[in-house]
C-alpha cells in the first residue's frame, strides 16, 4: 500500500493563485469539495501498483496542468477497471516493438489493453493561460461588429503573445470570403458545416468559425475561447483519438483487443460531437456502421463527459463498439450510457 500522497499543510479556501500547481492547490485547499476530491486521489493512490507509484506522483505534481490532467486521468481509469473486478498490469510490456500504453486487462475470458487520453484540458472554465486570453481579446478589440457570430475554440496552451496581424488577419479574411446571407442560411444543427479557419502556434490552437447571430438584435459577436455555446468539439476528439491509435498501430499487434478511455473535458460539446469523430461518416444518424479509417485497428472507445475535479459523479459514460472487431465482454454493458461515479465508486 502506498504512503499518503499529500502532506499535512495549513489549510486555506481561496481560489488558485499564480504559481501554484494544481496539486499545491489541492494539497492546502480547505473547501469541503477540495478536501473531498483530495480524499478520492488518495484512496484511489493507494491502491496503484507501488512500483509505478514514484512515476505516477511526480505526473500529478507537474507544474503543467495538461501533465497533472493526463496522470489523474491515468488514475482514475485504473480505479475504475479495478472496480469491475479487473486485474490490470501498468504499462505492460511489448517484447517486439518499441512503447507501451497505459493497461494490459484481464477480466474472465477477456484479455485487453487500454490507453487513455484528456482531450480539451486548456478548453474549460479550469485553465486558461494569460497569452491566449490575450490573443482573444485581441480579435474581440478588432473585430466589434462582425456579420455573424464567431466562435472560438481554444485547445493547448500557448506560450507566447501573438501579435495583431497574425491572430485578426485571418478572421477578418474568413469574414470576407462569406456573406451574412450565406451564413445565416446554413443549418445550425449541422455545425461541421460552418466556414472556419484556424491559427496554430506550436501545440497550441484556435478552431474559429461562422455562425448566425444569436442575439436578439442581429448584431454578430465573439464568443469563446471554448468555454460555452455552440463551437464544434468534433475535431479534437477525433485528433486525441487517431493520436492513440497511431501509436497503437506502432506495437504491431493487430490481434490484440484495444481500447481507448478519452475523458472530454469541454463537457458543453457531449452531443453527437463525439459520434462525428469515432464514426465513418459527417452524419451522426447513418455514420454508426463502422469506425472511421483511422479508427479500425479500435475495437471499442469509451467516452466520459469531463470527469474532472468535482464532476465525477455525475460525468456521462458510454462505450461505443466497433462493430468490425467488437469490445471486450467484460466493457459492453457500458454501451448504456451510465455515471462515471458509480463505475468508480463514489457514493
Amino acid at each position: 500500500m502506498n504512503e499518503s500522497l499529500f502532506k499535512a499543510v495549513p489549510q486555506s479556501r481561496g481560489a488558485i493563485v499564480d504559481g501554484e500547481t494544481t496539486f499545491e492547490f489541492l494539497q492546502r485547499g480547505g473547501r469541503l469539495e477540495t478536501i473531498e476530491i483530495r480524499q478520492w486521489i488518495e484512496n484511489w493512490f493507494r491502491e496503484y501498483p507501488e512500483d509505478h507509484a514514484g512515476e505516477l506522483s511526480k505526473r500529478l505534481q507537474s507544474k503543467k496542468f495538461a501533465e497533472f490532467m493526463s496522470a489523474y486521468f491515468e488514475l482514475q481509469v485504473f480505479s475504475v477497471l479495478r472496480h469491475f473486478g479487473c486485474d490490470v498490469e501498468i504499462h505492460p510490456d511489448f517484447a517486439e516493438t518499441h512503447g507501451t500504453v497505459d493497461f494490459g486487462v484481464t477480466h474472465g475470458g477477456d484479455s485487453f489493453y487500454v490507453e487513455g487520453t484528456v482531450c480539451g484540458t486548456e478548453q474549460g472554465i479550469l485553465h486558461s493561460n494569460a497569452n491566449e486570453q490575450d490573443a482573444v481579446r485581441k480579435i474581440r478589440d478588432d473585430i466589434p461588429c462582425p456579420h455573424s457570430d464567431v466562435w472560438i475554440d481554444a485547445e493547448g496552451e500557448l506560450l507566447k503573445t501573438l501579435g495583431r496581424r497574425r491572430l485578426v488577419g485571418p478572421v477578418e479574411n474568413l469574414l470576407d470570403s462569406c456573406s451574412p446571407d450565406a451564413v445565416f442560411g446554413l443549418d445550425e444543427v449541422h455545425t461541421w458545416q460552418r466556414p472556419r479557419t484556424s491559427i496554430q502556434e506550436g501545440n497550441w490552437k484556435l478552431d474559429i468559425s461562422l455562425a448566425r447571430p444569436i442575439a436578439s438584435d442581429g448584431r454578430g459577436r465573439v464568443h469563446g475561447p471554448g468555454r460555452g455555446g455552440s463551437v464544434d468539439g468534433a475535431p479534437p476528439i477525433a485528433r486525441a483519438l487517431c493520436k492513440k491509435a497511431e501509436d497503437w498501430a506502432k506495437k504491431k499487434r493487430d490481434d490484440a483487443t484495444f481500447v481507448i478511455a478519452v475523458n472530454v473535458c469541454h463537457s458543453e460539446y457531449w452531443s453527437d460531437d463525439e459520434l462525428r469523430a469515432i464514426y465513418d461518416s459527417s452524419d451522426p444518424v447513418v455514420g454508426r456502421d463502422g469506425f472511421s479509417r483511422s479508427l479500425s485497428r479500435v475495437a471499442g472507445v469509451i467516452v466520459i463527459g469531463n470527469a474532472t475535479l468535482g464532476r465525477e459523479r455525475v460525468a456521462p459514460v458510454r462505450l461505443y463498439e466497433n462493430p468490425g472487431r467488437g469490445a471486450p465482454e467484460c466493457l459492453r454493458f457500458l454501451r448504456e450510457e451510465t455515471s462515471f461515479g458509480g463505475l468508480i465508486g463514489l457514493a
